[in-house]
């Protein structure tokens, strides 16, 4: 019955066939000084599915000093450019393996993969990389309705041809025919013309009709009308802002930021603004979302606001938008996709969470403190300043002119700098807010009694005082400051198709192989073991890569699978 439900959804999309582009880096120079290749397993996907890519990246490490390439952005839109998912990955050796889930409510229509650095952001989303992709709602009848590419400027052209070299690899598996479970083995050599300076590969193994190659070359765009305010993120992860009088738009210039890092892997750092206002922070390479609290050290009325930067680009931008059709033959197979999809999803196992981040969280990012005062070890006092002044030896409340102030008693230099003062790891410069908190509301006091750097910034020594309900006790945190749910690198859960396809229950791959890091050396040939789906029909093994000096190619072979 599901079969045919499917079916019956799958008829509604007209008859007629569209044609899938991928944009590719043709060698031209980017004034970005940077470009991004993207490969994915296929260009055909069902809602739900994991989407598996790899990026190359070609980066002139003198262009604006960005040195090598550390973070990508990695996305999901629409042609009219609205992001529908995205995450950031590591780079490592100026390429990036990774894989995205897409919703399973996502209506069927044409998308684009789309990546690019920091520093591209300055010059527009001309300079990105692009991959264009057709996805299947089986479920749904809606068919997702973009604008004709009609203010696009001319940015995208579809090509007459392909500029791919011939034959630089040579693809053949060791049988024509396959029955399901058989053992397939291909082999992938040097071609006629393979030559030197081969600068990626990587392979798939998927179903005939569900992955298209061919070219997009991008146009110039007008870069001047985008800001230069973005860094390039050659050491990590990073977080920019602007911080301007809050009544105006002027800039703020040597005031500090802090920023804290809240839950597992909480950390905490502090930068000074530029002379233009802008503040940096480099963070670490954490995996999954954490709450940020950033807050600009207290200053005189009006005050200060603080502007983060947007760490997607997130303007409109059209690209082309073919007319969504399937042919009769793709909609049998996206038939044969959907149904995996179900067997898998009834047969798949729910993972178990890992509570060992949960264990991690307790621990503070200056390590072990000198002293600890638990607070329900002693009598009830009244205020917090009687627990400092009567049970710490290191630390004493002082006033001047009416103003308390803290300070952290220690070396001879400790005293030349304020202290950091936290509640649950946030910075507060008010020391009145501190004491008007309620010592029931408090669990311990962490107490460093010597300097401490962080960010460039020298504190005297430090007060981490923890609330017993994580809620901060309670204190109005400063106004001048926001809290962000901040997602750090994409956790890397991506289903393993290998495992899937010597599992007791059926077999559900609808990419039987993908290999985004395959290395062909020499004239030696590259052989691939895998087994043969329960699925028959014909499948295509693809490898595609770039040249070094920036042409894409690809080379295919064939084999089928029947009952």
């Amino acid at each position: 019955m599901m079969k045919k439900y499917l079916l019956i959804v799958l008829v509604m999309i007209l008859a007629a066939k569209s044609t899938a582009f991928a944009m590719a880096f043709s060698g031209v120079k980017s004034l970005a000084g940077e470009k991004v290749v993207l490969f994915t397993d296929r260009s055909l996907y069902i809602a739900g599915e994991q989407l598996n890519f790899k990026a190359s990246l070609f980066s002139d490490s003198n262009s604006n000093g960005s040195g090598p390439v550390h973070i990508l952005y990695c996305e999901l839109v629409t042609p009219d450019g609205k992001k529908v998912v995205g995450n950031k990955y590591l780079v490592s050796n100026l390429e990036a393996n990774g894989c995205m889930l897409i919703p399973k409510d996502l209506i069927t229509g044409t998308y684009y993969l789309r990546a690019y650095t920091r520093m591209m952001l300055n010059y527009g989303p001309a300079s990105f990389g692009y991959r264009q992709i057709r996805i299947i709602n089986p479920g749904k009848n809606e068919v997702l309705v973009s604008e004709k590419n009609q203010d696009a400027g001319g940015l995208l052209t579809e090509p007459s041809a392909a500029e791919s070299p011939d034959e630089l690899y040579k693809v053949s598996a060791d049988k024509k025919v396959y029955v399901p479970r058989d053992t397939i083995s291909v082999t992938v050599q040097e071609g006629k013309n393979y030559k030197a300076g081969i600068k990626s590969l990587c392979l798939s193994v998927v179903p005939d009709g569900t992955k298209e190659v061919a070219l997009l070359q991008p146009l110039t765009s007008d870069e001047d009308k985008y800001s230069k305010d973005y860094y390039p993120e050659s050491r990590g992860l990073s977080l920019t802002g602007k911080l301007t009088e809050a009544n105006s738009s002027l800039p703020v210039q040597g005031k500090r930021v802090n920023l804290s890092i809240m839950g597992s892997g909480r950390d905490f750092m502090s930068v000074r603004t530029d002379t233009s206002g802008r503040f940096y922070f480099a963070l670490p390479d954490y995996y999954g979302s954490r709450d940020l609290f950033l807050c600009a050290e207290k200053t005189p009325a009006p005050g200060v606001k603080i502007w983060v930067d947007n760490e997607f680009y997130n303007s409109a931008f059209h690209l082309p938008t073919p007319d969504f059709a399937l042919t009769e033959q793709e909609r049998e197979i996206v038939l044969n996709m959907a149904n995996n999809i179900q067997i898998s999803n009834y047969f798949q196992n729910k993972e178990k969470e890992d509570t060992l981040a949960d264990r991690k969280s307790e621990i503070a990012f200056y390590g072990k403190p000198t002293t600890i005062i638990e607070l329900d070890k002693y009598i009830l006092l009244p205020t917090l300043e009687e627990y400092f002044n009567e049970l710490s030896s290191q630390v004493r409340v002082r006033r001047h002119k009416g103003e308390p102030g803290f300070v952290v008693l220690g070396s001879a230099d400790i005293s030349f700098y304020e202290p950091l003062v936290m509640v649950d790891w946030v910075a507060v410069d008010e020391p009145s807010k501190i004491l008007a908190v309620s010592p029931q509301n408090i669990s311990r006091i962490e107490i460093v009694n010597e300097d401490y750097v962080k960010g460039g910034q020298t504190y005297g020594g430090i007060i981490s005082l923890i609330s017993k309900k994580g809620d901060f006790a309670g204190i109005d945190l400063p106004s001048a400051g926001m809290f962000i749910n901040y997602g750090f690198l994409a956790e890397q859960k991506c289903r393993d198709i290998q495992a899937e396809a010597v599992a007791a229950h059926p077999d559900t791959r609808n990419t039987l192989l993908w290999k985004p890091g395959i290395e062909i050396s020499g004239t030696k040939p590259e052989k691939l073991i895998f087994t043969a789906p329960d699925t028959p029909g014909k499948y295509i093994v693809v490898i595609e890569g770039v040249t070094k000096d920036g042409h894409v190619f690809s080379e295919t072979g064939m084999f089928e699978v029947k009952n």
